[in-house]
C-alpha cells in the first residue's frame, strides 16, 4: 500500500480542505495519507507557525527543511527510508475515488518505472535534440489544437459565464516514456527511484521539482511512463492562492526557470541530451 503525500502553503492552509477529503476517500487502501510541513518557508518568511486543520485520517509531518515544492516527496523520502511506495500529488486537485487504484494497477504493469499521468519532453521544454530511448515516447495532445476541448471550453463560457476553472480535458494522446513528470494529477515512485544526494536541491531547480526530481530518478536509471487517456484533474478553490507556476522565483517565470533547471541538469549529469 502506498503512502500518499502532498505538502502546502500557508495561504492554502484553510483551502486544502477538499483535496484532503478525496485523498482519504480513495477506493484502494492507502498506508498513510501525509501533509509535509516544513518549519520555515522560503517564500513565506513572515508565517506565525500556525498549521492547517486537516481531518482524521491525515498526518501533519514537520520537515526540518523547506525543499519548496520538492518537499512533497522529500518530506516522506526523509520519514519512510527504505523501499516503500510514494504517490504524491499536488495540493489543489480534486483525486477520484479510483485514482490511487489506476496507479496501484499500472505500477502491476510497468514495475521499476516512475508512473505518472502528466509528463514532458526535456526538448520541448528547453530544446535541444530529442530523447530517443526508451521508447515509445509519450505524445501531447496540445491545448491549442485541442478542438474537443475548445468547443467544451466555449459552451461552458456561454452557459455558465467566464471565469470559471476550464473544463477538463485528456492531455496525453499516446502513453509513453517522458523525460520529466509532472506532480499534477499524482506520481508513483519508490525510495529506491532517488539518489542520496535527492535533498540537496540545486537553487537551479528549487522552484521546479519536477525537473529536478525527474532528473534525481533518470540519474538512478529509473525510466518514467506516462499513462494516456485520463483527463486532467480538476482544480479546487486552492489552485488561484498563490499559485507557484504563475509567481516568479529569483526573477524567473515558470516556463523561463524549467530551461534553466534543464540546462543545470544537462550539464552537471549529462542528462537529456
Amino acid at each position: 500500500m502506498p503512502v500518499v503525500s502532498l505538502s502546502s502553503v500557508p495561504p492554502r492552509f484553510g483551502k486544502i480542505g477538499a483535496t484532503l477529503a478525496s485523498l482519504l476517500a480513495q477506493r484502494a487502501p492507502l498506508d498513510a495519507v501525509e501533509l509535509q510541513i516544513p518549519r520555515a518557508y522560503r517564500r513565506f518568511p513572515d508565517w506565525d507557525g500556525t498549521l492547517p486543520e486537516v481531518p482524521p485520517g491525515v498526518t501533519i509531518r514537520r520537515a526540518e527543511e523547506d525543499w519548496g515544492p520538492a518537499t512533497k516527496l522529500l518530506g516522506a523520502l526523509a520519514a519512510h527510508p527504505g523501499d516503500v511506495d510514494i504517490l504524491f500529488c499536488d495540493d489543489d486537485q480534486y483525486y477520484p475515488p479510483d485514482w490511487a487504484g489506476r496507479f496501484l494497477a499500472l505500477k502491476a504493469a510497468r514495475p521499476g518505472n516512475a508512473l505518472a499521468m502528466l509528463g514532458m519532453q526535456a526538448h520541448d521544454a528547453a530544446g535541444g535534440a530529442p530523447t530517443r530511448r526508451p521508447s515509445p515516447r509519450m505524445v501531447r495532445r496540445w491545448r491549442v489544437t485541442d478542438i474537443g476541448f475548445q468547443l467544451r471550453y466555449l459552451w461552458q463560457d456561454v452557459t455558465r459565464g467566464r471565469g470559471l476553472p476550464a473544463p477538463g480535458r485528456r492531455v496525453v494522446r499516446r502513453s509513453g516514456y517522458a523525460d520529466i513528470f509532472e506532480g499534477r494529477g499524482g506520481v508513483l515512485v519508490r525510495g529506491e527511484f532517488f539518489p542520496p544526494d535527492v535533498f540537496d536541491v540545486p537553487p537551479e531547480a528549487w522552484a521546479v521539482d519536477d525537473v529536478w526530481l525527474s532528473g534525481c530518478a533518470a540519474r538512478q536509471g529509473v525510466p518514467i511512463w506516462v499513462e494516456g487517456g485520463y483527463r486532467d484533474p480538476v482544480d479546487t478553490e486552492a489552485e488561484a492562492a498563490d499559485p507557484l507556476c504563475r509567481t516568479e522565483t529569483d526573477g524567473l517565470a515558470r516556463a523561463d526557470a524549467n530551461r534553466h533547471a534543464i540546462a543545470h541538469m544537462r550539464s552537471v549529469y549529462g542528462i537529456w541530451g
